[in-house]
């Protein structure tokens, strides 16, 4: 029973493994917002808010890696990715 359960919460939550153009709601969290840092996330997803130290961005799965690496090699830190939930269309 705690199994099936656990699959019904992936399913909205999404694994590593998922290869499929299901967005996701996240949020990244930088050490500050600026247009520079708007135009690399914005390559691999939608920024739908800017928040005082990042983005909340609609993103596949296999994009948040994505982000991470192209922030990484421009030398800015990322802080923290918060996957928030699955968007349903």
């Amino acid at each position: 029973m705690n199994q099936k359960k656990n699959s019904d919460i992936l399913k909205v939550i999404g694994t590593p493994m998922e290869y499929s153009d299901d967005k996701y709601l996240v949020y990244v969290e930088l050490y500050k917002t600026t247009k520079t840092l708007k135009k690399i996330i914005s390559k691999h997803c939608e920024i739908i808010s800017e928040m005082e130290f990042g983005y909340i961005c609609e993103v596949t799965m296999q994009g948040i890696p994505e982000i991470v690496r192209s922030l990484a090699l421009k030398n800015h830190a990322v802080y923290q990715i918060v996957r928030l939930s699955k968007v349903l269309k």
